[in-house]
């Protein structure tokens, strides 16, 4: 079994916790800009605001809102104080964001807990008690279903998703089995679980695959599950069929702690409405500085970026760019980060929002020159970031950066001028 912990209103909660007298109030927490509400406290989401919308749509629905910035260094300190309760409670832990953790129960001391409703009401009390915040709790066979137990019931949930019992299983296997399905153990079955939700609560099934869902009748989880496997791979491909798979108790995707290289990085801040092109520049040299940083610490080239701003509607402009080659430096790669910057600013648009992502992440290896390119000027190129790169890490990040980024505060930090150096 698997237990999904998902913190409640995580930003807006955090947030509470370093100011008591905001409890009890619609809170919402927004993005650096002010722009965008990034978390709503539930007494806001009573009147309908939701994580995403735009400010002044927030305060039309609940006009009472008290609205901050999101606290993030605040928030940084909660998710490791929880995160140190759930590895203490459970050897195999996989976070998957800031506020969201998987656990894998059979390898808690002592075995799968008899009675899960209990040890998650226990533990659940427990992180309330020493963090300060709520978490929701679902358990089930399967990633899948033991996420979408836990926003079943939220905030502060408890739910136990249980596999049909099998009549060839002796009863000592079958409480073994069932984790909990024995006295006291409780738990919706996968069927009864699945019939109350919509189609739409399956994690994956975005606005694009309901529109297939739908046109086949398909309403509920339950009848997405019982779907004829064949139509859902020729609709979704092997990914729907792994939907299914999971959601009728097959572990497809497993709890790991092992960090997987990641397929992509990416990096999004918001700042002040502005228009000025330096500023936004300035930012975008930090995202590449600090992605490049994060991406060869992983070992990792990429093969393409992208760039996207948005402004205070928050409507988004962007552009891509596919490398020629597999990129690993600074240097090689900025022309093509300028390119995209210039595809999609416009100086008339007042902007709050710009993001950066180097997407086709492949394993570093022996670098192939084309026949256009200078091996000299590569091989120099990768001797300044090998040198920045050692820099960074022993000093931080901020400790040296280029002259166009000063225009962002993020702390002291030296300039050069690296065109200059050899």
């Amino acid at each position: 079994m698997i237990s999904h912990i998902d913190a409640d209103a995580f930003f807006a909660s955090a947030i509470v916790r370093k100011n008591p007298h905001l409890g009890g109030k619609p809170l919402l927490a927004l993005g650096m800009g002010g722009g965008c509400v990034i978390a709503a406290s539930y007494e806001a989401k009573a009147f309908g605001v939701k994580t995403g919308m735009r400010l002044k749509d927030a305060l039309v629905l609940c006009p009472k809102a008290v609205h901050v910035p999101a606290d993030f260094h605040e928030a940084a300190r909660a998710s490791h104080e929880i995160e140190a309760i759930l590895q203490r409670l459970c050897p195999l832990v996989q976070q998957m964001s800031i506020d969201e953790w998987y656990l894998d129960l059979h390898t808690v001391t002592g075995g799968l807990p008899h009675d899960l409703e209990a040890w998650a009401r226990l533990h659940q009390n427990e992180i309330h008690r020493k963090v300060g915040l709520t978490v929701s709790v679902g358990i089930g066979p399967s990633k899948i279903l033991a996420k979408m137990a836990g926003e079943y019931r939220k905030p502060a949930g408890v739910t136990v998703v249980t596999l049909p019992l099998s009549p060839s299983l002796s009863s000592e296997a079958l409480a073994k089995e069932e984790g909990g399905r024995g006295p006291g153990g409780g738990g919706l079955s996968l069927e009864t679980f699945l019939r109350d939700r919509p189609a739409g609560a399956i994690p994956g099934v975005g606005r694009q695959r309901m529109i297939h869902t739908e046109a086949r009748g398909w309403k509920t989880a339950w009848d997405f599950a019982q779907a004829p496997t064949e139509e859902l791979k020729k609709l979704f491909g092997k990914p729907g069929v792994e939907l299914q798979q999971e959601l009728l108790g097959t572990i497809v995707s497993e709890v790991t702690s092992d960090e997987a290289p990641p397929k992509s990085v990416s990096r999004c801040r918001s700042f002040r409405p502005t228009k000025r092109r330096e500023i936004l520049w300035a930012h975008l040299l930090r995202h590449a500085e600090y992605l490049m940083l994060k991406m060869r610490r992983h070992a990792l080239m990429c093969r393409g970026i992208s760039v996207w701003m948005r402004d205070g509607e928050y409507k988004g402009y962007g552009s891509n760019a596919s490398l020629p080659q597999p990129t690993q430096t600074l240097d090689a790669i900025l022309p093509f980060v300028r390119q995209c910057f210039e595809k999609g600013y416009d100086p008339r648009i007042t902007y709050t929002q710009i993001a950066l992502a180097f997407w086709q992440l492949v394993p570093s290896g022996a670098t192939q020159y084309s026949l256009f390119e200078s091996a000299v000027m590569n091989d120099r190129d990768e001797a300044i970031q090998k040198s920045l790169d050692a820099l960074h890490e022993r000093f931080g990040r901020s400790s040296i950066t280029r002259g166009s980024a000063m225009g962002v505060k993020t702390g002291t930090a030296v300039t050069m001028d690296l065109s200059v150096y050899g």
